[in-house]
């Protein structure tokens, strides 16, 4: 008896893993998959990009470090993070970030709407909750979407 009921949870743990992998190859068959995607390898093949957002890595290690020895408030900590902020300022100015930005948050509220429908669905069963981020939109529209990445 027992046997049969494990069997009968991992075929249909199995079935939701499959459709799961259905949902993901319907993602990607999306316009806002398509878009992310195409925005992506162009902010790839960008030298210019590439090497700010290089530099904006070590940039945000660097303060991190700072802060965490220092503190937040500490004059090196304040420096290193106007110097990261001076470099992301930079990659902001690059048009083709812009319309990544918005490709990569049309997607995300895609995403976000999947999630919410599965929790919205099961909650009455199911404690679940969902982050949900608030921030306003700069107006760009690269992507048909807006930038909320300001």
């Amino acid at each position: 008896m027992k046997d049969l009921a494990y069997m009968e949870s991992v075929d249909s743990r199995t079935r939701i893993l499959r459709k799961a992998e259905e949902l993901v190859n319907l993602i990607q068959a999306t316009e806002e998959f398509n878009r992310f995607r195409q925005a992506e390898d162009k902010i790839n093949r960008h030298p210019d990009a590439q090497a700010l957002m290089f530099v904006a890595k070590a940039k945000r290690n660097a303060y991190s470090q700072t802060s965490l020895r220092y503190g937040y408030d500490h004059p090196a900590a304040i420096k290193a993070k106007q110097e990261y902020d001076k470099v992301l300022e930079q990659i902001a100015e690059i048009p083709l970030m812009e319309q990544f930005q918005s490709c990569q948050e049309e997607l995300n509220e895609l995403l976000q709407g999947i999630t919410r429908t599965i929790i919205n669905t099961l909650a009455p069963d199911v404690p679940a909750e969902i982050y949900e981020e608030k921030s306003g939109g700069c107006g760009s529209r690269g992507c048909g979407g807006g930038c909320r990445s300001h």
